[in-house]
């Protein structure tokens, strides 16, 4: 019995708690693909961006983008119509891409979340946050 390999399938799922000024916010990423999460390119699938804006913050919580980077400077928009999370609300966004469509993340790709002043980038490889 033989397997391709494109019946190997990945999940990764990491969330974060961030501090910015006055707002506080819960960020979650799952990014589900095919193939497997070490080689290169990474095949994604699907991404869901989880974000709660916490009953501290003292204001609502802008979204302006979600963009998919190849490497560090080829990106794709997934998501351009921004939206806004305000404090106590939890807005889950789901993306599944078409199989002509899906973003191949390289080495150094990574997704970028834009908020209204601030963002946030999430590397799959790495499974790490970091704000620029």
């Amino acid at each position: 019995m033989a397997f391709s390999p494109d019946l190997f399938a990945f999940t990764i799922i990491e969330k974060k708690t961030f501090n910015e000024g006055p707002l506080q916010f819960k960020l979650e990423v799952q990014v589900y693909g095919s193939g497997s999460a070490k080689k290169i390119p990474l095949r994604v699938n699907s991404v869901k961006v989880k974000i709660k804006n916490e009953r501290a913050s003292s204001k609502a919580l802008q979204v302006k983008a979600v963009r998919a980077y190849r490497d560090a400077q080829v990106f794709r928009d997934i998501e351009t119509m921004g939206y806004s999370v305000t404090p106590g609300q939890w807005v889950t966004k789901y993306f599944r891409f078409p199989k002509d469509t899906r973003p191949l993340l390289g080495e150094e790709g990574f997704f970028q979340v834009v908020f209204e002043g601030f963002t946030v980038n999430f590397s799959p490889r790495e499974r790490k946050f970091q704000k620029p």
